[in-house]
């Protein structure tokens, strides 16, 4: 005869069921634990991946523009306006008034000196070095560097415009497309793309040697043409424009003094070209608090390239007049005496371009990349011997 199945109500006991609890949190843990760190690991990735895109876009514009350091300018730099009592000739300020460099962000330099004839001149190089010129990130490395590099515009065709001035300073300048016109029509003056700007620097040099940089002071008026007539008054942001001057300005450099030549196809006269020059200034912004790669271009506004930029040095290689390397100087031989030309730099090299993550990656702190690269100035050591 078959037994009978016993039925029993009883559950798990309480050691059967924290048991149970116990496994079931370590494996809970576990998992936690996985997650959290997939999660870090990803976050870390993603922000490094931000971080490198970030430093190979500015290294990238940085190096191009460096790379055209001294393109298409007069071959030992340009004497800017001098004499005559006037201030100092500098960079690092725009068309607002408004100047950018320095310790705290509002300060500008002075271009660099020459004493020719007795007379001290500020010249504009290929590269101007700005040496501990910048702001202070890191209180242990000091202040932090500023670059600035000048190459002439030859995208935007303004040398096929004659030129006429309209009064003796050169204060108020005529371009006029010559008949018929090579340009094509998006090579206006007035373009609102390409076209000249407030705060843009114009190089104006003749076949009879003479050579001034002016700046635009005014928004060029609208019109459709040939002619265009743009401001370049006295008192300019960068202080280029100064009637005082006794050389290096229009009236002294262009128009020699003379009358005869206002209102005139200089042109066609003295063969007076005009072109435009980029002035970019490369430096770190901390007035926000956070650190930002900027560049600035002529007397424009600068614009921020990156931001959360730790450090910005650069050291160049250059000769002196004895034909001796000088290796990595951090001024360029600016400060020996006597000071090196820095139209006698040969090389940029950009050792720390140095990049911090946006947020801190909890305990392993913030990520950190450091950029560093050599370009050589092919343009300023350019030499033509059939001159």
């Amino acid at each position: 005869m078959a037994s009978e199945l016993k039925k029993s109500s009883r559950g798990y006991s309480l050691i059967e069921l924290m048991i149970s609890l116990t496994i079931g949190l370590v494996i809970i843990g576990a998992a936690v634990n996985l997650f959290s760190k997939s999660i870090n690991a990803t976050w870390i990735v993603s922000q490094r991946a931000e971080m490198q895109q970030d430093a190979r876009a500015a290294s990238n514009l940085l190096t191009k523009d460096i790379s055209l350091a001294g393109a298409g300018m007069p071959s030992g730099g340009v004497a800017l306006v001098s004499g005559g009592g006037i201030l100092a000739p500098r960079y690092g300020c725009d068309y607002t008034g408004a100047c950018h460099l320095g310790s705290t962000n509002i300060g500008s330099i002075t271009f660099p000196t020459q004493t020719v004839s007795g007379n001290t001149i500020n010249y504009l190089y290929g590269v101007v070095p700005g040496w501990k010129r910048g702001v202070t990130i890191n209180g242990t490395a000091g202040a932090t560097d500023v670059i600035t590099v000048v190459y002439a515009d030859t995208a935007f065709l303004l040398f096929d415009y004659h030129v006429k001035a309209n009064d003796i300073n050169g204060n108020s300048v005529t371009f006029t497309l010559p008949n018929p016109a090579p340009n094509p029509l998006d090579q206006a003056v007035n373009n609102p793309g390409v076209g000249l700007q407030q705060g843009d620097l114009v190089l104006f040099t003749t076949t009879t040697g003479g050579v001034a940089l002016a700046e635009v002071t005014a928004p060029v008026p609208a019109g459709g043409g040939p002619s265009y007539t743009v401001s370049f008054a006295t008192g300019s942001s960068l202080l280029i424009n100064q009637n005082a001057g006794t050389s290096g300005n229009i009236r002294n450099a262009i128009l020699a003094n003379s009358a005869g030549n206002v209102g005139v196809d200089l042109t066609t006269k003295m063969g007076a070209i005009a072109t435009r020059v980029w002035l970019i200034t490369y430096y770190l912004d901390n007035s926000t608090g956070t650190p930002t790669l900027m560049r600035q271009v002529n007397a424009r506004q600068p614009v921020p390239v990156a931001e959360n930029v730790a450090d910005l040095r650069f050291t160049y290689d250059t000769y002196d007049d004895n034909g001796n390397l000088l290796n990595a100087t951090g001024d360029g031989g600016m400060g020996l005496v006597p000071p090196i030309s820095p139209s006698q730099i040969r090389r940029i090299n950009l050792a720390h371009l140095t990049f911090r993550s946006q947020l801190s990656g909890g305990k392993s702190g913030y990520q950190s990349m450091d950029m560093q690269t050599s370009i050589s100035a092919r343009n300023m050591s350019f030499i033509d011997r059939y001159k």
